[in-house]
C-alpha cells in the first residue's frame, strides 16, 4: 500500500467573476453597467440571471460569452482567463466553448437555409461537420420532422427549439440564452423550459438563462438577481423539490409552490445584500437606526425606532 497521502483539490467552477467593472462612454458621459460584479457558476449548473432592463445582465452575459470585455476585474471561463486573450483566441473561443440562444430569431437562424443547414453551418464553422449529430439535435429539441423548413415557416417556438439545436452544435460547454422565452407564450415558455433542462441534464451543458422575466425563477434550479450592475439576491430550490413538467407549468401560470429558499448575498468586498421585501417589511430606509446584535449564528437587524 502506497505512503503518498491522496490530496484531493476542488475543482474549479466553470464561471468565476471577480469585482467585473464595465463602463460604456457615450460622447461625455460615463455608464457603469457593472459595479464590482461577483459570480460563480458551478460546472453543469443551470442559473437563472434575472434583472429590470438597465440591469447590466445582458452585459454581463455579453462579457461571459466573449462579445464584451469588462474594464477592469477578473473573469475566468472553464479555466481561462478571459481578460489575456488575443480576438484570435477569443474567436477560437466562441466557437468552441460557446452556444449562444437569443430573443430575436434572426439572430439565431440564416433566413434562406432550412433547419438542418442552420445546425450544419455552426458544425461547417467549426470544422467538424458532422450530419448525423446535427439530424441527432433536430429530434433532440422535437423538430426532426421539419428539418427542411425554413424560419418562415416555423412557429415562435419552433423557431427558439432550432436555435437550441444550433446553440449545441459545437459541442459548447455554456450555453447563454438571452430572453429566450420573450416573444412566446406561456405553454411554449413551459416547453422551451423543459428543453432546457433536458440539455442541461443529458448533455451536461452548464446553462445561463438571462431574463426580465420573474416567473422563470420558479424553473431554475438557482436563480441570482441583478440591479445597478451588482448581484442581488439569490433563489436556491429546495432539495426536496423536483422540475417535472406538470410543476413547471404550474409556475408559469402564477401558482407559487414556494419552490426556492431566498438567500442574502456577500460578495468579494464583504458588502451585505439582503431581499428587498424583507428591507420593506421592517420599514428599514438609508438612513434609518438599526441595531444588529450576535445571536448564535443568527444576523438580527431590528425594526428601526421611530424619529421624534
Amino acid at each position: 500500500m502506497s505512503n503518498e497521502t491522496e490530496i484531493k483539490t476542488e475543482k474549479a467552477p466553470m464561471v468565476y467573476c471577480e469585482n467585473l467593472v464595465k463602463l460604456y462612454k457615450i460622447g461625455d458621459i460615463e455608464v457603469m453597467a457593472l459595479q464590482g460584479l461577483d459570480l460563480q457558476v458551478e460546472e453543469g449548473e443551470m442559473l437563472a440571471i434575472i434583472g429590470n432592463s438597465g440591469s447590466g445582465k445582458s452585459t454581463l452575459m455579453n462579457i461571459i460569452g466573449g462579445l464584451d470585455r469588462p474594464t477592469a476585474g477578473k473573469i475566468l471561463v472553464n479555466g481561462n482567463d478571459l481578460l489575456k486573450f488575443t480576438d484570435k483566441e477569443m474567436m477560437h473561443y466562441m466557437r468552441e466553448t460557446i452556444g449562444f440562444v437569443w430573443q430575436n430569431t434572426a439572430r439565431n437562424m440564416i433566413p434562406y437555409l432550412n433547419a438542418l443547414d442552420n445546425v450544419k453551418l455552426v458544425m461547417q464553422m467549426a470544422g467538424k461537420l458532422d450530419v448525423n449529430r446535427a439530424n441527432m439535435l433536430l429530434e433532440i429539441v422535437g423538430l426532426e420532422h421539419r428539418k427542411k423548413n425554413k424560419m418562415h415557416e416555423l412557429s415562435g417556438g419552433e423557431q427558439q427549439r432550432v436555435a437550441i439545436a444550433i446553440a449545441l452544435a459545437n459541442n459548447p460547454k455554456i450555453l447563454l440564452a438571452d430572453e429566450p422565452t420573450g416573444a412566446v407564450d406561456t405553454k411554449t415558455t413551459a416547453q422551451l423550459m423543459n428543453l432546457f433542462h433536458t440539455v442541461n441534464t443529458d448533455f451536461g451543458v452548464t446553462t445561463i438563462i438571462v431574463t426580465h422575466d420573474r416567473q422563470l425563477s420558479h424553473m431554475v434550479p438557482r436563480v441570482v438577481t441583478i440591479a445597478d450592475g451588482r448581484i442581488g439576491t439569490e433563489f436556491i430550490r429546495r432539495e426536496e423539490m423536483d422540475l417535472q413538467s406538470e410543476e413547471i407549468m404550474n409556475a408559469t401560470a402564477g401558482h407559487d409552490q414556494g419552490s426556492h429558499v431566498e438567500y442574502g448575498y456577500i460578495d468579494g468586498r464583504k458588502r451585505l445584500f439582503l431581499p428587498e421585501n424583507y428591507l420593506n417589511a421592517i420599514g428599514l430606509k438609508e438612513k434609518s437606526k438599526v441595531s444588529i446584535r450576535i445571536d448564535g449564528n443568527k444576523l438580527i437587524l431590528d425594526k428601526p425606532e421611530e424619529e421624534v
